[in-house]
């Protein structure tokens, strides 16, 4: 376990690696949200000191089209990757041929569990806030126990603001795997948090006459690696109270409570950018051409004069406006004045400039405009084009959002007792996560499309009398995975053993009937030759 002093040395170090991208993020965020980015680089500064600066900057943003789609990307991630109104991933078992029926129902019944409780949670709110700043900069998500005995909520989702947040990868394979996160609590919340017995004398002496007073600490979360006991936590857990240098918590986690996904990692650093840092050149030159726009229509609106010194006219008296009565010696002493500029090329350009700042977020493929001539089939064609152009840009949302997401909720339900105990058949098993969400089943669609080519082809040769190459394909396997890609529940899909009987039982079935209808055939041919024959007997 790492000392008091190791850690804070390391949040020194951690602060000098991040303060390179810090300008980045701010500029993102200024441009877009403010008030969500004005904390990061002000190191423990109240957020309440931060709010003037946010507001100011809010007052120059002068087209929302970067906001907007900002927000409209947001929302496609969440709704793309974790719907709420369809079950989003799976577990199967990996290295296994065909999974045991009670297996497979009981991951598909956990699945399940686990999906109800994490949208019946906080989750939907949290995890558009997420979505928004990963398109802006990084998200910090943490995931805790829920109090399940008095709320019924199994998880709470919580994002942590960026600007307390440090990362760093620990093992060199570029995930994140250590989170620092500086805090502020004032003196009577610390003394709530941690108890007065773990607090210093110091914070102690401060609850008792300001305990409105501020206070900072670091909560430093990082595998236990290979100092890690058999029983020990594998995440550890540690608050330190940074001005007296006092650990006030050691704590652990099964799994990393912290998921922090990024949209494109910086070469040599954890840290990254989101696409808005893409669009930014084209939304400060659309900002400073609608300021421009917006300056010149004061003029149109409000006019220009030209007033002619005839020493009648008093510049700085006069005021043009409805029912005026200005006092001059001509006609032509007070003359209107047309403004210069060019409305037509601008409005060319601000249209130019949002169509490439919607194209650098990808809102163009993610609304569909719908024509009159337009069929219900086309714009569902349409939508499956756009998910397919969409789906590779969000394959690092999967290992580094989505799985870690599902095992740390998969983990916290099967220790609170909600999914039961695994069946014997599949105890000792390693599962791994599939995802059916629209944008991994858009992926997968691939496949079933070729599938369906494949057979149709087939489908022609046999009309045509050649079955032969019918041989080569195997119709029930096909199903099977027809039904996997497209998402279709374990459930609902009988396994081999199954499928075997009730076609062994449909060939009793059948050829019991054959042989009662073979038998009464028979007897129709031959009670009548058994009548003749007791006929002639009679008359011999």
């Amino acid at each position: 376990m790492r000392t008091v002093q190791e850690i804070i040395r390391r949040l020194d170090a951690m602060k000098q690696q991040r303060s390179r991208i810090e300008p980045y993020w701010k500029e993102a965020y200024n441009n877009t949200y403010p008030l969500r980015g004005q904390m990061i680089g002000l190191d423990m500064t109240a957020a309440v000191d931060a709010a003037g600066a946010a507001r100011s900057q809010n007052a120059r943003i002068y087209d929302g089209t970067l906001k907007d789609a900002c927000s409209i990307l947001a929302s496609a991630l969440l709704s793309g990757l974790t719907p709420a109104h369809s079950r989003w991933f799976s577990h199967k078992l990996l290295g296994v041929k065909e999974e045991p029926k009670d297996g497979k129902d009981w991951l598909d019944q956990a699945a399940n569990t686990v999906w109800s409780a994490i949208h019946d949670s906080n989750y939907d709110v949290a995890g558009y806030e997420c979505m928004l700043d990963y398109v802006i900069s990084m998200p910090v998500m943490y995931i805790e126990e829920g109090n399940y005995k008095e709320t019924g909520k199994l998880y709470n989702f919580r994002l942590w603001p960026l600007a307390q947040c440090y990362f760093a990868d620990s093992t060199g394979r570029g995930s994140i795997d250590t989170v620092f996160r500086v805090m502020s609590f004032s003196a009577e919340q610390a003394i709530s948090q941690y108890g007065e017995d773990n607090v210093s004398e110091t914070l102690r002496k401060s609850a008792e006459a300001k305990p409105d007073e501020q206070h900072w600490f670091v909560n430093a979360i990082f595998p236990r690696g290979k100092d890690k006991k058999r029983k020990e936590l594998h995440i550890a857990s540690v608050h330190i109270e940074l001005k007296t240098k006092k650990k006030v918590r050691e704590s652990g986690y099964w799994e990393m409570p912290v998921i922090v996904p990024r949209w494109l990692p910086i070469p040599g650093s954890v840290y990254s950018l989101g696409p808005c840092d893409d669009a930014l050149p084209d939304h400060k030159t659309l900002n400073e051409v609608v300021k421009l726009v917006l300056a010149n229509a004061d003029l149109a609106v409000s006019g220009m004069w030209l007033a002619v010194d005839d020493g009648v006219i008093n510049p700085k008296a006069i005021k043009v406006g409805a029912r005026k009565v200005i006092i001059a010696s001509s006609k032509d002493s007070l003359t209107p004045l047309r403004p210069g500029g060019n409305f037509d090329v601008a409005a060319l350009e601000i249209a130019r400039l949002q169509k490439q700042i919607r194209k650098f977020m990808k809102v163009d493929q993610l609304q569909i405009t719908e024509g009159p001539q337009m069929t219900a089939e086309e714009v569902r064609w349409r939508q499956q084009l756009n998910r397919q152009i969409l789906a590779p840009m969000f394959g690092r949302l999967l290992p580094e959002y989505a799985s870690p997401l599902v095992e740390r909720c998969f983990g916290i339900a099967y220790r609170a007792g909600i999914l039961g105990d695994a069946p014997e058949s599949i105890q000792r098993q390693i599962s791994k996560i599939t995802y059916n969400s629209p944008l991994a089943r858009s992926q997968k669609l691939e496949d079933v499309a070729a599938m369906d080519r494949f057979e149709m082809q087939l489908g022609a040769l046999a009309k045509n009398g050649l079955t032969e190459p019918l041989d080569n394909y195997d119709i029930d396997e096909a199903v099977r995975e027809r039904a996997d890609l497209l998402g279709v529940p374990s459930k609902l899909v009988r396994d081999k053993k199954a499928v075997e009987k009730i076609r062994k039982d449909r060939a009793e079935v059948i050829a019991a009937q054959q042989q009662a209808q073979q038998q009464a055939e028979m007897q129709k041919t031959v009670a009548p030759i058994a009548v003749k024959g007791a006929i002639d007997n009679a008359a011999a």
